[in-house]
C-alpha cells in the first residue's frame, strides 16, 4: 500500500543570487527520508528552515527569499494538524535555559498526555530518551542547559525531537558533537521513528556513511521496501556563479571603530529614547500645569485683605484725625485698595505661576523623570548588551584579539550617553514648559499673551550670576530684605526696571507680608568670611539653574552607565538564562541610586546658603 504523502515542496532559482542553480521538487511520504546534499552555502538549511514553517509569512522569511532570489512552494497535506507538522534539530544547542534535561523534555511529551497518562510513564519515557542518545537519566537528567558540554547538549536537543509526535523532523546535522557509537546508535533510532511511526525525515549531514544508515536502504522485517520513497537531492551551483564575483558588494566593515560605535549608540540612546521622553513630559506638563492653574484661580486674597483694611485702617484714622472713619471714607479705601489688588494680584499670580513651573521643571523634576526612563531605557539596554557578550564569551574573544571589551562598549557607550541625556533633558523640560504656557493661556492666568509668561521663564531660568572674584564688575543696586541680598543690574534712566522691581516687592508685600521677597528668584548668596571665595564661586556657578539643570542630567546618567557595567561585567560566568536578571538589578539599583544622588544634590542649595 503506497504511503500516505505529507508535503509537497518546490525551490525555484529566479535570479544569479540563488544559491543552487537547478529546481528542487519532492513530495515527502510517512515513513521517507530526503537527504539534502551540497557545499556549505547551496541554502539546505534555509530551504529546510521554509518547509518548517517556523518563519511563515513573516517578514525575516519574504526578505531572505528576495535577498536569495528563491521561489518556494510548500503545501502541506491537511489531514495533519499544523502542531503535528514538522519537528526540527538546529544547527546550534537549542534549549529552553530555565528548565532542566528531564523539564525540557517534559515538555515535549506533555502534548501527548494520551500516550503518558501518567507521571511514572512519562518519567519513564524521559529515562528511554536519555538512554537513546547515551545520556544517564540519573546523573544528567537534573542538569540545567548552561551545564552541559557542546556534544551533551547536542544529544538533549535530539532527544527533545524524538520526543515529539511529529510527521516531519528535520534534520540539520544531526550527528554533530557525538561520538560514533552514539551517532550510529542515534541513526539506527531514527530507522525505528520512520519504521514504527511513520516520522518522515529531511536529513542535512557531511556524514555520507550516518547518513546511509538513516536512509536505511534495506527492507524491513516485513519485506517493506522503504528506499523506494527515499532520495538524494544534490544542490549544485548555477553556472553563472563563478561569474557573481564581479557583481560581489564590499563587505560592510560599520563598527570596527570607536567611532562607529560611539554614533549608533548616540542615535540608539538619542532618537529612539525622544518619543517616550517626550510624551512623558506631555504627560507630566499638562498635570502639574492644569493643577497650578487650577490653585492660583482659587487664590482669592483680595476679601482677606479688605477685611484686614477694615481692621487696621479705622484705628490708624481716628489716631491720626482723632475722629472715627464715616462709611464714605471707608468705602473710598476699600475701592482704592481692591483697585490696587486688580492691578497687582494678577501679574503676581502669573509671575508666581511661571516660577514655579521654571524651578520645578529645570530644577528638579526635569534631570529627575528623564533620568528615570533612562534608566531602563539605556541602563537596561545597556546592561543587555554587556550581558549576553558575556554570556557567549564575545568579552573573551575580545581580550583573545587584544582589545580591552571595555574600550569595546563602555566608554562609546559613556560618551554617547553623556550627549543623550542633557539634550533630552532640555528638550523634555522645553516641552512641559511650553505646555505650561498653552495651560497659563487657556486658563486666563497669563491673559492672551505668552510675553509676559516667558519673560518670567527666562529671568528664572537664566538670572544674574554674581561672582564673588568678579563683584567689581557689574554696577548693581542692592533690594535688601530680612538676611538676604539681590542683584539687580543697573541701566541709565531704566525706570521700567526699577518700576518693575517696586511692583514686584508690593505684590510680594501683599501675598506675604512677613517675606518682602517672596517672590524674588534673583541669584543671591550671603558673604561668609569663613569660606574661601573659590569655594563661594564654584557652588554659585553649580547651582545656577542651567548648570544645575545639565549637571545633574550628566551625573544621572553616568550613575545608570556605571551601575549597568558594574552588574553585567561582575559575572564572570553569565550564561543567557542570566540576562534578565542582570536587566532587572541594573535597572533597579540605577534608578535607586538615581533618586538618591537628586536627594544629594538638593543639600547643594543648603550650602549656597
Amino acid at each position: 500500500m503506497m504511503p500516505h504523502p505529507l508535503v509537497r515542496f518546490k525551490a525555484c532559482p529566479i535570479g544569479k543570487r540563488a544559491p543552487f542553480g537547478q529546481d528542487i521538487e519532492f513530495t515527502l511520504y510517512e515513513g521517507s527520508c530526503i537527504e539534502l546534499r551540497g557545499s556549505s552555502g547551496r541554502g539546505k538549511t534555509t530551504l529546510a528552515t521554509v518547509l518548517t514553517g517556523i518563519n511563515k509569512n513573516t517578514r525575516y522569511e519574504r526578505s531572505l527569499l528576495n535577498k536569495l532570489q528563491l521561489d518556494v512552494e510548500c503545501e502541506w497535506s491537511s489531514t495533519i494538524p499544523i502542531r503535528e507538522r514538522c519537528g526540527v534539530l538546529f544547527q546550534q544547542t537549542t534549549l529552553l535555559d530555565d528548565l532542566t534535561v528531564a523539564g525540557n523534555l517534559a515538555v515535549a511529551l506533555k502534548l501527548h498526555k494520551d500516550i503518558f497518562p501518567t507521571t511514572q510513564v512519562r518519567d519513564l519515557r524521559i529515562k528511554q530518551l536519555l538512554d537513546m542518545v547515551g545520556l544517564n537519566y540519573g546523573t544528567d537528567a537534573h542538569k540545567l542547559p548552561s551545564e552541559l558540554s557542546g556534544g551533551m547538549g547536542r544529544r538533549v536537543c535530539l532527544a527533545l525531537q524524538l520526543a515529539q509526535k511529529k510527521s516531519v523532523i528535520v534534520l540539520d546535522e544531526p550527528f554533530t558533537g557525538l561520538d560514533y557509537e552514539s551517532a550510529v546508535s542515534i541513526a539506527k533510532e531514527l530507522v525505528r521513528l520512520r519504521r514504527t511511526q511513520n516520522t518522515a525525515l529531511i536529513l542535512i549531514s557531511h556524514e555520507p556513511y550516518l547518513s546511509k544508515l538513516v536512509m536505511a536502504e534495506d527492507d524491513d522485517d516485513d519485506g517493506n521496501n522503504w528506499n523506494k520513497y527515499n532520495r538524494v537531492i544534490e544542490l549544485k551551483p548555477s553556472k553563472t556563479s563563478t561569474d557573481q564575483s564581479k557583481s560581489i558588494q564590499k563587505p560592510s566593515l560599520f563598527g570596527i571603530s570607536f567611532f562607529d560605535r560611539f554614533l549608533e549608540r548616540l542615535i540608539d540612546y538619542t532618537f529612539y529614547s525622544l518619543p517616550l521622553i517626550a510624551m512623558a513630559f506631555v504627560a507630566c506638563g499638562l498635570a502639574i500645569s492644569m493643577l497650578s492653574a487650577d490653585l492660583l484661580q482659587r487664590l482669592d486674597i483680595s476679601t482677606k485683605v479688605l477685611d484686614l483694611v477694615d481692621k487696621e485702617v479705622r484705628p490708624l484714622i481716628k489716631l491720626l484725625t482723632g475722629e472715627e472713619a464715616n462709611t464714605i471714607q471707608m468705602m473710598g479705601i476699600r475701592f482704592k485698595v481692591n483697585s490696587m489688588l486688580n492691578r497687582t494680584v494678577p501679574p503676581a499670580k502669573a509671575t508666581l505661576y511661571a516660577i514655579g513651573l521654571a524651578k520645578l521643571f529645570v530644577l528638579e523634576i526635569g534631570p529627575l523623570l528623564t533620568a528615570l526612563l533612562l534608566c531602563g531605557r539605556i541602563g537596561g539596554s545597556y546592561a543587555g548588551k554587556v550581558g549576553t557578550m558575556q554570556a557567549t564569551d564575545q568579552n573573551k574573544l575580545l581580550r583573545t584579539l587584544g582589545v580591552n571589551p571595555q574600550w569595546w562598549t563602555l566608554w562609546p557607550s559613556v560618551l554617547a550617553a553623556s550627549l543623550a541625556s542633557p539634550i533630552l533633558t532640555v528638550i523634555g523640560t522645553s516641552v512641559a514648559l511650553l505646555l505650561g504656557g498653552w495651560v497659563a493661556t487657556y486658563n486666563g492666568i497669563v491673559g492672551n499673551t505668552h510675553t509676559n509668561y516667558w519673560m518670567d521663564l527666562k529671568e528664572t531660568i537664566f538670572p544674574i550670576l554674581r561672582l564673588r572674584s568678579f563683584e567689581g564688575c557689574w554696577n548693581s543696586i542692592d533690594i535688601v530684605g530680612d538676611e538676604e541680598e539681590s542683584v539687580v543690574e543697573r541701566s541709565n534712566n531704566d525706570l521700567i526696571t526699577i518700576m518693575s522691581s517696586m511692583i514686584s516687592v508690593v505684590a510680594n508685600a501683599i501675598i506675604d507680608p512677613n517675606n518682602i521677597n517672596a517672590l524674588d528668584v534673583r541669584v543671591t548668596y550671603k558673604t561668609s568670611s569663613t569660606r574661601y571665595w573659590w569655594i563661594d564661586t564654584l557652588i554659585e556657578v553649580t547651582t545656577y539653574p542651567p548648570v544645575y539643570h545639565l549637571l545633574k542630567a550628566e551625573v544621572f546618567i553616568l550613575i545608570i552607565i556605571g551601575v549597568a557595567e558594574w552588574i553585567a561585567r561582575s559575572k564572570s560566568n553569565l550564561t543567557p538564562r542570566g540576562i534578565p536578571s542582570v536587566i532587572t538589578v541594573s535597572v533597579v539599583i540605577a534608578g535607586l541610586s538615581v533618586i538618591f544622588s537628586d536627594w544629594a544634590f538638593s543639600q547643594l542649595w543648603l550650602l549656597r546658603e
